[in-house]
């Protein structure tokens, strides 16, 4: 049995042949000789052991097998353009996962890679809920809170620890509180607590690492997410229990502020997972410019 496969040519230059039913024409729409693309019809046959074509005084006409090979040709050629346009592709665009929360954190420094980097495009996808199983089927690179299961195949760089302090506009706080300087922690009761999750454990870990004083909020307001919640805290609605990291360019800019200077740890950090099939210069470029240095 012949394990020789047909060349690209012999099957473009069949395909050809096929539509036209004519050498002459064939060659014309393939810019080849009519010799060229009568030799790649030859050894085609060779190859498959059949005759495509019946030559015929009045032209050309597909045999059986000829036209039973058309399909395959036609998908043959396809899959295989479909593939080199998706590995071209592929290699200057990073497709990236992460949580809705690190948004504000992440995007500037994107920003500022495909600045320096204008041939790399990053294409960035954000999941509002944490993932357990990241889904690397759709991803190169995926950012996730906590360690990952020690299961998955993947190579892991922290980004971040989780350190958490009181966070709530400018705004709010002279609101509450005004200028006084001499503010303790049973004043933050006076404010409305809010809650990036239903068991309230963002404030409750707070309260129990920094041996605060506060009493508890006298109203409470619960979201889904961590985002939420700081959003609900930089529009004035109340005090969240924030990451200093993720909310630094808020900081900066006195779009929030933290009573506190000091922050307590959770024992959680933010990876970003890279799969062994995710190999790349682009990937690397992009991990050298992202990662703690």
């Amino acid at each position: 049995m012949n394990t020789r496969l047909p060349s690209t040519k012999n099957l473009q230059a069949f395909l050809s042949t096929a539509e036209h039913l004519n050498f002459t024409h064939a060659a014309q729409a393939m810019n080849m000789t009519q010799g060229a693309i009568s030799r790649q019809i030859q050894s085609l046959e060779e190859l498959v052991g059949v005759a495509l074509f019946y030559r015929q005084a009045r032209g050309l006409a597909l045999t059986p097998e000829g036209s039973k090979l058309i399909p395959m040709a036609e998908d043959i050629l396809v899959r295989l353009r479909k593939a080199v346009i998706d590995v071209a592709d592929r290699s200057n665009k990073i497709k990236l996962n992460a949580p809705s929360c690190v948004t504000s954190w992440l995007l500037p420094r994107l920003m500022s890679f495909q600045q320096e980097n204008p041939d790399i495009e990053v294409e960035l996808t954000s999941s509002i809920k944490h993932q357990l199983l990241p889904n690397f089927e759709s991803f190169d690179l995926v950012i996730v809170y906590g360690r990952p299961p020690r299961s998955l195949s993947v190579s892991e760089y922290i980004l971040f620890e989780e350190q958490l302090t009181p966070i709530c506009s400018p705004e709010l706080w002279k609101q509450v509180i005004g200028e006084n300087e001499h503010w303790n922690d049973k004043d933050l009761a006076r404010f409305t607590w809010l809650h990036a999750n239903p068991m309230q454990s963002d404030w409750n870990l707070w309260l129990d690492k920094s041996g605060s004083n506060a009493k508890k909020g006298r109203r409470n307001q619960t979201f889904s997410t961590l985002d939420q919640a700081m959003n609900a805290a930089q529009q004035g609605f109340g005090i969240a229990i924030g990451d200093i990291t993720l909310a630094e360019e808020d900081l900066k800019l006195n779009r929030l502020m933290q009573p506190y200077s000091e922050y307590v740890t959770s024992g959680q950090s933010y990876y970003l997972l890279r799969p062994a099939e995710a190999q790349s210069a682009a990937i690397d470029d992009f991990l050298a410019w992202l990662l703690p240095k």
